[in-house]
């Protein structure tokens, strides 16, 4: 009878400690599809920049080429892994391809989020808002990483929002909505033109400024 009465003690507390156990979470996601052992081929600089509008799979399977078919990143600072299945599916070697989201500052000061930057062999920034990557990571180990892993010859690239930050100068999107044409060219100085600079250390996209969407979305003026 003792020893029925320790037992059920014991299960009461697994109970009890299980669902707060359960309950915790880390403040950035993770989702990693391939191989879960890391691998550290050579790699081949190279940048990608895409306007936005539907994914180009040849730029993919050319930036796992660049990265030596090892672990290939995906960060972001909202959305889904959507990305994992559709790169493995155009670049079946690579050893693995993941998506990690950082959506604070919490998240981007980890080490632990530090750490999957840096063992990446491929970094693609995704789409979304650009003001997010601006103000979640800039001055953080996320950007710290990005630009160590890109001075050691690790190729990048971005789309849409991610396209932004790669050149030196940002339109960082700060306001509540972005500038139209019209807006920029009655008033280049209005709430909406917000600027960063230094985000990414690319040589090559020195005195650049990157935008996107130019039709769909009437950014040309604010461009000009």
């Amino acid at each position: 009878m003792l020893l029925l009465i320790s037992l059920l003690a014991f299960l009461l507390c697994l109970g009890v400690s299980a669902p707060a156990l359960a309950g915790k979470s880390t403040p950035y996601t993770y989702i990693r599809l391939g191989s879960a052992a890391d691998v550290s081929p050579a790699t081949t600089p190279g940048i990608v920049l895409m306007g936005g509008s539907t994914d180009v799979d040849a730029a993919f399977q050319w930036l796992c080429r660049l990265g030596g078919n090892g672990d290939f990143l995906i960060i972001r600072a909202t959305g889904t892994d959507a990305y994992n299945p559709y790169i493995k599916g155009l670049c079946p070697g690579t050893n693995s391809v993941s998506t990690l989201i950082i959506p604070s500052v919490t998240a981007a000061n980890l080490v632990a989020v530090r750490d999957i930057i840096a063992r990446a062999e491929v970094l693609w920034i995704a789409g979304g808002d650009q003001s997010n990557y601006i103000n979640f990571w800039k001055g953080t180990p996320v950007q710290a990483t990005l630009n160590n892993r890109i001075a050691a010859g690790v190729p990048v690239g971005g789309t849409s929002a991610g396209l932004n930050v790669l050149t030196q100068f940002v339109y960082s999107a700060q306001g509540s909505q972005g500038a139209t044409s019209s807006q920029a060219l009655a008033d280049p100085y209005n709430r909406y033109m917000t600027f960063e600079r230094d985000f990414v250390a690319l040589p090559m996209l020195q005195n650049t400024l990157g935008d996107t969407h130019f039709g769909a979305r009437d950014r040309m003026g604010r461009s000009i």
